[in-house]
Order: C-alpha cells, then structure tokens, then sequence
C-alpha cells in the first residue's frame, strides 16, 4: 500500500472542487492505481495519518488526473494537523461493506430487527454510510443505540424514504 508524505492544502488551492473551507491532500494517480483498479469501491480508502489513527474517506478526481482527499476541521484537530504541513499517509482499500466500519448497535439491531435491516439496505450507499456514522459519532453505547433505533423506525414509518429535515425533526420528537 502506497506511503506518501504531502503536505496539507486547501481545496482552493489548484483543484477544480468547490469546498474551499476544506483542506486536502493531493494524490498523485499513479500512488493510487492499484486501489482505484479494484472492482467493488474503487474510490473508497482507508487512511493512516503519520502513523496513529484511522480515517476512512473516498478519493475524489482533482480535475487534472489527480486525486484529492479532503481533510475536515475535525480531522485536522483530531490529529492536530496545520495548513502547510507536511502529513504522512499510508493508503490501503477499504473493503467494508458501507465505507466505515459497522457499529455493531445497527449490526445488533439488524439480527433483532430484520425488517430494519431489509429498509435500510434500500438506501443508496453514500445515504447508508452517512446514516452509520451519524449512529458511530456518538460516545456512549446507549446513546449508539438509541440514535440506531430511531434511525431505523424512522426508515420503517416511510417505507425507507430519507428526509433529512424529517428525520432530524423525527429525533426531536423522540427525544422529548
């Protein structure tokens, strides 16, 4: 697996993509051949950053042959990354099923609740991967546990529809 060291830009910087708030990194194509030729999520990677821990993102064409991954704020906290800076990657594929790991609350779910699981599947699956880490974000299990439960039931109401508005409004009712 490819090991690059790039330093940290911002979108704007060179890239036809709109996200000028984010910071990326540039990937060269020929680092990421091997990846990008695989047949099932070709763009979806897995990335250690300077050795710790984890993120797990999709790589996005930068418009000139190139690839970008984008590095929220979040990200840039949690590994207290700067502007400029030269950052440490090893990519490696993912080969999960939804492009993050499976909190295993939605897998215990799914084993309890099959109907949950079968509306859930119905979803495209960038729509699946951004509801699985709305569940993973949170702290406590409980909490993983009750966000999954809500998510699901909400799924199961409208025959696996996903609003986002109906579906924060959904937790506020809830969670009254």
């Amino acid at each position: 697996m490819p090991t690059l060291t790039l330093p940290l830009t911002t979108a704007d910087d060179g890239t036809d993509y709109g996200a000028v708030y984010f910071n990326i990194l540039k990937i060269p194509a020929e680092a990421v051949t091997d990846i990008r030729n695989r047949p099932h999520n070709a763009n979806r990677v897995v990335c250690r950053i300077n050795g710790g821990g984890v993120i797990y993102r999709g790589l996005m064409s930068d418009g000139h042959g190139g690839y970008i991954l984008l590095i929220s704020k979040e990200v840039r906290k949690q590994f207290q990354l700067e502007e400029g800076e030269l950052v440490t990657i090893e990519l490696s594929p993912d080969n999960s099923d939804y492009g993050t790991p499976l909190p295993p609350e939605a897998a215990e779910l799914w084993e309890i609740d099959p109907e949950a699981r079968e509306v859930f599947h119905t979803l495209t699956p960038g729509k699946q991967r951004g509801l699985l880490l709305l569940i993973d974000k949170l702290k406590r299990p409980e909490s993983r546990a009750k966000k999954a439960v809500q998510i699901h039931e909400y799924l199961k109401a409208t025959g696996g529809h996903l609003d986002y508005r109906e579906l924060n409004a959904w937790f506020k009712a809830e969670n009254r």
